[in-house]
């Protein structure tokens, strides 16, 4: 109909839902998961209350940019000119899950709003207002949607000495994320949410409907159980009495000079029932007293809370979980408030140089750029000033103020934050953004493509030295019992394994055309191994001399070469051969301490001088081996079903020595490789795979990019500065 039309071109233009006032006990969510160009998704739909039981029809209809709308049927998207939108499906209304995409491409579509309501007819849903938004495309995900960088945005709103500044301050970042089209966290406390519901409504209901805000909470004083607080002797109470106390505290608000509960709602509860049906990542800052983790996460999980946030510690993944919780994924605390003076451009990618460098960091990588709200405008924040500097026991006296700064320090401050945000969108193609609702999407990658997978694969180089050569009977006789290695369960093949073997070697040992003559119809592949572009074509064409074929695998190379492989290597005759893979990646010649890259997973490396920066447009894939040894795979493969890797395909390899035929620097042979197999290759996540297959796997799952960085040594990861 052409009403349905009208009054949502309102919506669209007004910027806000009229489904403020639909029918009580209605809501609607989608339920996404998966990057842009994988993006599955669902609706939930549960009627009013006074509505279940009564017959009735679905709706679900689709708005794109270029103002057309679209209806889902059974028989799928289909147009409908001039608003006309159909119904989905008559149905007795209760509660409703619609599937709606499955690993779709959204790309081109950014700005296409997706509605679902409920009604005898259309003109019903517009007059009882049965409807909401439930989604919109490249709001809570933006940029590359394989990007390896994540930028998050966020602002903690704090300031209730200066509420009006801080309602100024908060109204401009919107603009400026709308204006750019990218994601950012607004995280409340409760008082600023008491102060901005009584206050400034409109501004409250703009970040509620805008879809480019996620809404979040953040614990202060004078809580009691805030980080060094408990001026109320909780500490004395059992844990049950604790997370009690904790619940009814986040349900009401508080007073600020007694630090007493009140009567009135408010808290984490009250900013729940605001949330957008679209946001189904609420994030909890819980900076709790270390006694009181455990009551607070209960408490919040029993308010409805699904992730939180970490303050201290190493890597902080995507997948990462604590106490029940999902923690938002950080790998870099860019606190652009105390960057004024630099450019958004330097201080972006010095972030992300250190969170690519961060052990046990697992890909994609995250840079949190982190403001204040008092941060545009006065010297210190209000909770510092009256809850710090006045002592951290009651009576507090909230009419306590900072100083505000001086015109010069704001505009440095916006400065910043405005380049911050304009370089990071000049770099679309290469970063992600996303907030709270669009990591929730993110987290669901692998569960979505039928969970994580570990590609494992085996290999082995011959290089030139003849010393180091095997014996070529006893070289046959293991790869005959490798290649049935662990054929159990589902797994439909044994191991999969490749040699790469140096010019030298395909040269000067006579049996060479056996082996490769021998191995190759068992499924053995030949990688290119060699010390010298020229080397690369001479040993791809020697290969084919002897009656074999090789594969597009570098296997073996330092880190500088990474961008002369990206072309044709060409040899002495004028052979040539184009690398696709990369494996083996060193960044000294000779294997010296530390110079082996000992990364699982997969990525395509920007450059010789970033290579563990993955570059979406990349040409060229890096397999990581994640140690190489039977223990280092195993461990990955068991972490892989914790379902704390949300990547679809990882990846780790098996060096064997030629001369010993053992798992390098182990004793491990073919009789532990087969007793190690028969057992991993249970696992589920575990799939045998070439090098060159592990890469297919990797491109046709959407070149996600499962880089893990190896741990410190000693320790399970590098501690991070403490964040306020």
């Amino acid at each position: 109909m052409a009403l349905w039309r009208a009054l949502l071109s309102l919506v669209l233009l007004c910027g806000f839902n009229l489904a403020s006032a639909a029918p009580a006990g209605f809501s609607a969510w989608a339920e996404a998961a998966g990057p842009q160009h994988r993006t599955s998704l669902s609706v939930q739909l549960q009627a009013g209350t006074a509505d279940q039981g009564r017959a009735g029809q679905l709706y679900i209809a689709a708005n794109t940019p270029d103002g057309q709308w679209y209806s889902f049927t059974p028989a799928g998207w289909l147009h409908a000119p001039n608003g006309d939108v159909q119904p989905y499906q008559a149905v007795t209304l209760g509660q409703h899950r619609v599937a709606l995409l499955r690993q779709m491409d959204l790309r081109g579509l950014e700005g296409t709003a997706i509605y679902a309501g409920y009604g005898q007819s259309v003109a019903e849903v517009l007059a009882r207002q049965s409807y909401t938004r439930v989604y919109y495309v490249g709001s809570t995900l933006a940029g590359a949607p394989d990007a390896g960088d994540w930028l998050q945005f966020s602002i903690n709103v704090q300031d209730f000495s200066y509420p009006e500044l801080s309602a100024a301050a908060v109204t401009r970042i919107v603009d400026l994320h709308e204006q750019y089209r990218l994601p950012v966290d607004i995280y409340f406390s409760d008082t600023m949410l008491d102060l901005y519901q009584s206050g400034y409504p409109s501004l409250l209901e703009r970040l509620r409907s805008s879809p480019f805000v996620g809404l979040n909470y953040h614990m202060r004083p004078p809580k009691p159980y805030y980080l060094n607080y408990d001026w109320a002797g909780l500490a004395n109470l059992s844990a049950s009495a604790q997370t009690a106390e904790i619940q009814a505290y986040e349900s009401v608000r508080v007073d600020l000079t007694t630090g007493q509960r009140t009567g009135t709602p408010g808290g984490y509860q009250q900013l729940r029932t605001l949330g957008d049906n679209a946001r189904i990542a609420i994030v909890p800052a819980m900076q709790a007293d270390e006694k009181f983790l455990d009551a607070t996460a209960t408490a919040f999980k029993n308010l409805g809370a699904t992730w939180t946030l970490a303050h201290t510690g190493g890597a902080l993944n995507l997948g990462d979980s604590a106490r029940g919780l999902y923690l938002r994924p950080e790998h870099y605390d860019l606190k652009l408030f105390e960057l004024t003076g630099q450019t958004g451009q330097a201080v972006v990618e010095a972030a992300f140089t250190a969170a690519r460098a961060l052990p046990g960091a697992r890909a994609p990588f995250f840079v949190g750029a982190k403001m204040h709200d008092n941060d545009f405008f006065a010297q210190k924040s209000a909770w510092n000033v009256v809850y710090v500097d006045g002592g951290k026991r009651p009576p507090w006296n909230p009419a306590l103020k900072s100083a505000l700064k001086s015109s010069a320090d704001q505009a440095a401050q916006w400065a910043i934050y405005e380049s911050a945000l304009a370089y990071g969108s000049s770099q679309r193609q290469r970063f992600g953004f996303a907030n709270a609702p669009g990591l929730a999407q993110l987290r669901a990658t692998a569960q979505d493509a039928g969970g994580p997978q570990l590609h494992v694969s085996g290999t082995m180089h011959i290089e030139s030295v003849p010393t180091n050569w095997p014996n070529v009977d006893d070289l046959i006789a293991f790869f005959r019992r490798a290649v049935v290695a662990g054929k159990v369960g589902t797994q439909a093949t044994g191991m999969r394994w490749s040699i790469g073997a140096d010019i030298g070697w395909l040269n000067g040992e006579a049996r060479a055309g056996e082996v490769i003559r021998t191995l190759q119809p068992l499924g053995v592949e030949f990688d290119v191994h060699a010390h010298s572009a020229a080397d690369r074509a001479a040993c791809a064409e020697r290969i084919r001399a002897l009656g074999g074929t090789p594969n597009a695998v570098a296997s073996g190379l330092l880190n500088t070469e990474i961008d002369g492989l990206r072309q044709p290597q060409r040899g002495s005759t004028g052979s040539s051969w184009q690398a696709e893979t990369l494996w083996g990646l060193v960044t000294g010649v000779g294997h010296g301490t530390d110079s082996d890259d000992t990364a699982a997973g997969l990525w395509r490396p920007r450059s010789a001088s970033d290579w563990k920066a993955h570059d979406p447009a990349g040409n060229l894939a890096a397999v990581g081996n994640g140690g190489r040894t039977l223990q280092a795979a195993e461990a990955l493969a068991n972490s892989l079903l914790t379902g704390s890797h949300v990547m679809p395909i990882y990846s780790v390899t098996l060096n064997v020595a030629p001369k010993t035929l053992t798992i390098v620097d182990t004793s491990d042979g073919i009789a532990q490789i087969e007793a190690w197999a028969a057992r991993v290759g249970l696992l589920a996540p575990v799939r045998w795979s070439s090098i060159s297959a592990t890469a297919a796997a990797f491109r046709a799952a959407g070149g996600l990019p499962s880089r893990v960085n190896p741990a410190a040594s000693g320790t399970a990861a590098q501690a991070r500065p403490r964040r306020p």
